[in-house]
């Protein structure tokens, strides 16, 4: 396809532009795709407000990577699997042959997008066309909320915690509930937030205005250390230990008292230092953590922490069982993650979007971009 096209493109801090770019040409092994949704992601917004070095943005590029689309072209050596007319999403982390490298720059803020070496279940997904295009917009970070919610293999009786009620965190929640874990628990500081994540089907704790400690075992029950019989100990005792607690920068409430929730697994989703530290210190001999968060600072570890055997594990990106359970879970309805969605621009509000999403304008969490109706 020949001619131009309306792209977003990044030229650094507060300053990104519509603007006219040629279409995409493929080659042999190549489709191309009309978008149709794009979602603004927390590292398009990182990079508009900090630079996009750490985001792997890049000046003059255009970004984009949470989008579905319509194939309009392919090349001779794509297979019979994916022909012109199909709805599809591309995993922007294989939608590029330079790879990892180029995801957050495949593209996905303009009118085509290219999809090199296509190829189904590598990295082209075909969807149902009678799909909820604004609800397929977020499959890509559904994707990261579900497999970090997911990798460490809950159980459907566990109490999973998920830290943060953001994009991310609530697609974790959302994953959860859909992958039949029954428990799931949201902490956030901010009540509208919450309001979502109960609409998703979780309870919810505000950790500005409540003891998250004292919540969590008032819904999860507490857990019991076979070696710590705190009713034998001198009150008088406690109060000292607290005080030596607050000096240390400890919390007091969740490590002196030794009365612990009976979580099973928390997911970070939040990145805020003082929440995961927290839940370090709620840890019941073996709880589990996945760390979806990045974080910019070292974090105040010491090796007391590790006495209660927590089970710490990152997560990054999504496999292909993780995308094709997302896109069930959409497809179907599972649960109505499609409230993430805050706010929606047409395309040619472009410049308008990104600062309503980086600056969550009218408490935005999720802004998407409509292309067509």
């Amino acid at each position: 396809m020949k001619g131009t096209m309306k792209a977003g493109v990044f030229y650094g801090i507060e300053n990104v532009k519509l603007e006219e770019r040629p279409i995409p040409q493929i080659t042999d092994d190549d489709i191309l795709v009309k978008v149709l949704r794009a979602g603004i992601c927390g590292s398009d917004t990182g990079a508009y407000l900090h630079g996009g070095l750490g985001y792997g943005i890049y000046k003059g590029c255009v970004f984009g990577h949470e989008f579905v689309g319509r194939v309009v072209e392919k090349g001779a050596n794509v297979g019979d699997d994916i022909q012109v007319g199909d709805l599809i999403f591309a995993d922007p982390t294989k939608s590029k042959r330079g790879g990892m490298f180029l995801a957050d720059v495949c593209g996905g803020f303009a009118e085509y997008v290219s999809i090199e070496n296509a190829k189904t279940g590598f990295n082209v997904y075909k969807l149902r066309p009678d799909i909820n295009l604004d609800a397929a917009a977020l499959i890509e970070p559904l994707s990261v909320g579900t497999r970090g919610a997911l990798s460490m293999n809950p159980s459907p009786d566990d109490y999973v915690v998920v830290l943060g009620a953001g994009t991310i965190g609530l697609c974790a929640a959302a994953g959860l509930i859909n992958h039949g874990i029954k428990k799931v628990i949201v902490v956030d500081r901010n009540d509208w937030k919450l309001e979502i994540a109960a609409r998703i089907g979780a309870q919810t704790i505000n950790s500005k205005t409540e003891n998250v400690c004292d919540r969590l075992i008032e819904i999860c029950g507490e857990f019991k250390k076979s070696t710590m019989n705190p009713q034998y100990v001198d009150p008088a005792l406690f109060q000292v230990i607290g005080e030596m607690a607050a000096e240390a920068g400890m919390d007091p409430t969740a490590r002196v008292t030794a009365r612990t929730p009976n979580v099973s697994l928390y997911v970070d989703c939040a990145g805020a230092k003082e929440l995961l530290m927290l839940s370090l210190g709620m840890c019941a001999e073996g709880t589990k953590y996945s760390i979806v968060s990045v974080y910019s600072e070292n974090l105040p570890i010491n090796g007391g922490m590790f006495m209660s055997e927590p089970i710490i594990r990152g997560s990054a990106g999504y496999t292909n069982a993780t995308i094709n359970e997302v896109i069930d879970h959409i497809e179907n309805a599972r649960t109505p993650v499609k409230d993430v969605i805050t706010a929606k621009f047409p395309f040619d509000k472009f410049e308008d979007a990104m600062k309503a999403a980086a600056y969550k304008v009218n408490k935005n969490i999720k802004v998407i971009l409509e292309f067509e109706e």
